[in-house]
């Protein structure tokens, strides 16, 4: 069985139930603070406030935990908070990250297709000079300008984009009878897309199923 070095982490987000403003935070020198309350704290890696990294994070016990605002946020509208877990899922929870390992990780099995689907998704046709028409293209279609009335035909682009790269892989692992089934792509759906116009950001949830019976859910935020 073939073995990738993982760049792809699909990091657990954990489900919240209450975010609000710590009194007296944000005055007289105090950071602003969020205490949020979620499902289970007890392997948090990271909170996100608007995109952004939480610079000083306390658990205070499985349920509850304290995360400072940043201080490039402290003027701006809360938006999104997102707290990660050290646990790696492929469920319709985990949250996609992009990065290199501090210990050198290996994948393989309907993680190492899912790493593979979003590398041919990503990729811009002509940039591969070994297949210069492999490709879905999505960073091109991001690349591109738009107005505010034109979000539906960037979304489309993106289900264009899924398609194309399903056939592209289908058609590659045809001809390599050595692909395991766990591995092998049976199909891929794209069961959400949306753009958020104030983060100007591509939103859209992916399904990806494996020969094997394996699915795997893809959030992506671009």
């Amino acid at each position: 069985m073939a073995i990738d070095f993982q760049i792809v982490l699909p990091q657990e987000s954990i489900i919240l139930t209450r975010i609000e403003y710590v009194p007296g935070t944000g005055v007289n020198g105090v950071p602003l603070t969020l205490a949020i309350q979620g499902d289970d704290f007890t392997a948090v890696d990271e909170v996100q406030i608007n995109l952004v990294t939480s610079p000083d994070v306390i658990v205070i016990d499985k349920h509850r935990l304290l995360a400072q605002v940043p201080d490039l946020l402290a003027s701006s509208t809360l938006t999104s908070v997102t707290v990660l877990s050290k646990h790696l899922t492929v469920t319709p929870h985990s949250f996609l990250r992009f990065r290199i390992p501090r210990t050198s990780g290996r994948v393989q099995g309907i993680l190492r297709l899912m790493q593979l689907y979003l590398k041919i998704l990503f990729t811009t046709p002509g940039t591969d000079i070994f297949n210069p028409g492999l490709g879905g293209g999505v960073l091109e279609n991001l690349g591109s300008t738009f107005g505010a009335d034109k979000t539906g035909e960037v979304v489309g682009n993106l289900a264009i984009a899924v398609n194309q790269t399903t056939r592209q892989i289908v058609a590659l692992q045809s001809r390599d009878q050595r692909v395991p089934r766990d591995e092998r792509l049976l199909n891929a759906r794209l069961l959400s897309a949306s753009m958020n116009i104030a983060e100007a950001a591509l939103i859209g949830t992916i399904e990806i199923s494996s020969q094997a019976g394996r699915t795997a859910t893809a959030n992506l935020e671009l």
